[in-house]
C-alpha cells in the first residue's frame, strides 16, 4: 500500500496544524518546562543580585547553584507529568525537545569546566556561564521562535545573543562588568525570551477559542 503524496496546499495545512499544536502545549495551564526554568532563573538573580548588593558578601554567589539544584528535580518531575498530559509528539515538539536538551548538555559541560577551572586557580571562569546564558539560551529562544514562527520569542532570543556579546565586549575592553546593570539585562533577557513569549501566546490561543 502507498502513502498518500500530499498537495502542497495540505503540507502548509499540516504545518500549520503542528505549529498551533504545540503553541497550544508551549501555553498549557499546566507550567511548561521552559517557562520553569525561566522563572527559576529570574527568582534566583533577584535574590543573589539583593544579597550581593547589601552584603557585598562574595559567598552568596553561591545562591546561583540555586539553579540547578532546585530546577533538575523540577525538570524530572515536569517532564513525567508531560508525557502523561502530551499524548503524541509532533516532529516540532521532537525538535523543541531536541533543542533545549542539547542546550542543557551544553549547560551542564561548561559547569563542569568552570569547576575545573576554578581549582586551577582561574575563579574568573565562571563569566562563562553568563555569556552562556545570555547567548546559548538566547540562541535556543531564537531557534524555537522560528519553528512556531512566533516573532516574540525570536525578537527575545535576537536581543539576549545581542546583549551576551555586548558583555564580552565590555570584558575584552576590560569594562568593569558590575552587578547593578548586569543582573538587572540578565533578568530583562530571561523575562524577553519565556515569560512575555509563553503570555503573548497564551493570549493568542483564548483569542482563538472565542
Amino acid at each position: 500500500m502507498e502513502d498518500k503524496k500530499l498537495t502542497p496546499q495540505e503540507s502548509m495545512e499540516l504545518i500549520a496544524s503542528m505549529i498551533q499544536s504545540t503553541k497550544r502545549k508551549v501555553a498549557s495551564p499546566d507550567l511548561r518546562i521552559s517557562v520553569m526554568w525561566a522563572v527559576l532563573t529570574i527568582i534566583t538573580a533577584a535574590v543573589a543580585w539583593i544579597l550581593l548588593s547589601t552584603t557585598r558578601n562574595p559567598w552568596f554567589n553561591f545562591v546561583w547553584f540555586a539553579i540547578p539544584v532546585i530546577g533538575i528535580p523540577l525538570n524530572i518531575i515536569l517532564a513525567n507529568s508531560k508525557r502523561e498530559k502530551c499524548g503524541t509528539k509532533t516532529y516540532l515538539d521532537k525538535v523543541r525537545d531536541g533543542l533545549w536538551t542539547c542546550v542543557g548538555y551544553i549547560a551542564m559541560g561548561l559547569t563542569i569546566a568552570c569547576f575545573i577551572a576554578q581549582q586551577c586557580g582561574y575563579p574568573m571562569a565562571w563569566l562563562a556561564m553568563f555569556y552562556y546564558a545570555f547567548i546559548i539560551v538566547g540562541f535556543g529562544a531564537t531557534v524555537s521562535g522560528l519553528l512556531l514562527r512566533e516573532k516574540s520569542y525570536v525578537f527575545g532570543g535576537l536581543f539576549s545573543i545581542f546583549s551576551g556579546f555586548a558583555i564580552i565586549i565590555c570584558s575584552l575592553c576590560q569594562i568593569p562588568l558590575l552587578y547593578s546593570w548586569v543582573v538587572p539585562l540578565y533578568i530583562l533577557c530571561f523575562l524577553l525570551m519565556f515569560i512575555v513569549p509563553a503570555f503573548i501566546i497564551s493570549r493568542k490561543i483564548k483569542a482563538e477559542g472565542r
